[in-house]
């Protein structure tokens, strides 16, 4: 999970997204405040 390790490096206030096409949405554990979004679903919702 190389792309959530490099996100969690970042200290500041903004939310981040990991976007992918794995079925995993929400929080993954062990990475707070890092979003794990399907491409569907980042392509359709109408706010972040």
């Amino acid at each position: 999970m190389r792309e959530f390790g490099n996100l969690k490096a970042i200290d500041d206030n903004y939310p981040k997204y990991v976007i992918s096409m794995d079925p995993v949405p929400g929080e993954v554990e062990g990475y707070p405040g890092i979003i794990h979004m399907h491409i569907r679903d980042f392509l359709t919702a109408s706010t972040l």
